[in-house]
């Protein structure tokens, strides 16, 4: 069990955020289209059920409308009477659309884990590791941010008496933080590795997983396979509906699919790529037109990996182009390389060993040149 007490949520942001929830009538989540933003979303849900709040959501299209806020969706939504906006997974960098939501007379509340490289919005609460004063939880998923921010709503709320009881008060919450931390391959320190711990849970919650013998080893696939059409996510709705029948395990037989074919794609891709040496590069950027933006993260992983170097892949991504960076070291941040190019992207974020960014295709080789001279040349 994670051993958490009033000191790690002595920041005045979860007060502020107790102060907001306590006075909602009607909360919008917001998350995002990963395994990781999935299964926030679906934590935070179904801690504002238990505190008996009206609560509805929304995961963008990564294809369609992108990362994060986007200005778009986020207008629509200030149409309807949603009082207050929590962000799960996404929009510490969303400066301006934060500051629009608040100026618009709506509360909102940015829970996250990616790096904030922009200012705050001034009376906007942030559940952000980044800007946190508790070390416990320098290093958790997005789904390890909505865990532990329910654990402080279910006592500060009283439906438990300690945090003891909050960490087991809905298993199925656990394990939902646990597939997040796996799948975003976050850093193992101590507090992860107790949330890990529940990994092997959601098989017990969601049993047609093991009867369609999914594993350890696909199971984050089953999420990244949960996409957002007509404002409605599949395993969201599955899973707060308790709705496992016909249709879910459907999904889910289609899902196996999609995973298969998912992995050959990446092994095509791959022996493409690798026809190409990449011996002389400091930094390795690679711009496949062909590839969809949905592979470029997993391809740069592999390659990074194989190669010990850092690895950027740029792919399709609707209109526009996305890039995915990997590199697994202590020493090297991509966050940092990427703002050196930040007049190049539409939008880019993540994390120090992994980050990325969408580009409008008329840029792209611009980038590509810049990129070269500045990190490749051998002057």
């Amino acid at each position: 069990m994670l051993k958490v007490n009033d000191r790690d949520f002595i920041d005045k942001d979860f007060k502020d955020s107790y102060s907001i929830i306590k006075k909602s009538q009607k909360i919008l989540v917001w998350g995002d289209e990963d395994a990781d933003g999935i299964t926030s979303t679906i934590i935070i849900l179904r801690t504002l059920n238990t505190l008996g709040k009206k609560a509805h959501y929304f995961i963008p299209s990564r294809i369609k409308d992108g990362i994060g806020l986007v200005e778009r969706k986020v207008d629509l939504f200030l149409k309807k009477d949603f009082d207050t906006f929590i962000t799960v997974d996404c929009a510490s960098v969303n400066y301006e659309l934060i500051k629009k939501i608040k100026l618009s007379d709506k509360n909102i509340i940015v829970t996250d884990h990616h790096i904030p490289y922009k200012k705050k919005v001034e009376k906007v609460p942030y559940i952000n590791p980044y800007l946190l004063s508790s070390k416990k939880f320098k290093n958790l998923s997005g789904s390890g941010v909505s865990f532990i921010f329910s654990l402080y709503l279910l006592k500060k709320f009283k439906i438990v008496k300690d945090y003891s009881q909050s960490f087991f008060y809905d298993p199925f919450n656990i394990s939902l933080a646990a597939v997040g931390t796996k799948c975003d391959k976050v850093k193992v320190d101590k507090t992860n590795e107790k949330i890990l711990k529940y990994y092997n849970g959601i098989f017990y919650h969601i049993p047609f997983l093991r009867e369609l013998e999914f594993d350890e080893t696909n199971l984050c696939g089953v999420f990244a396979n949960s996409k957002t059409l007509s404002f409605k996510n599949p395993l969201v709705e599955y899973i707060l509906k308790e709705n496992y029948k016909k249709s879910f395990y459907l999904f889910l037989k289609d899902a196996k699919r999609k995973i298969e074919n998912y992995k050959k794609r990446i092994e095509k891709y791959l022996n493409e790529i690798e026809k190409k040496s990449f011996e002389k590069e400091k930094y390795i950027l690679i711009v496949k037109k062909n590839i969809e933006y949905k592979y470029t993260g997993v391809l740069a992983s592999l390659l990074s990996k194989k190669y010990d170097k850092p690895v950027c892949i740029i792919g399709k991504k609707g209109k526009n182009f996305g890039g995915e960076c990997r590199f697994d070291s202590e020493n090297f941040n991509w966050l940092d390389t990427l703002k050196l190019f930040e007049n190049y992207f539409i939008g880019f974020g993540g994390h120090k060993k992994a980050a990325g960014f969408e580009i409008n295709s008329e840029r792209i080789y611009e980038f590509v040149n810049e990129f070269n001279n500045r990190l490749n040349s051998s002057k």
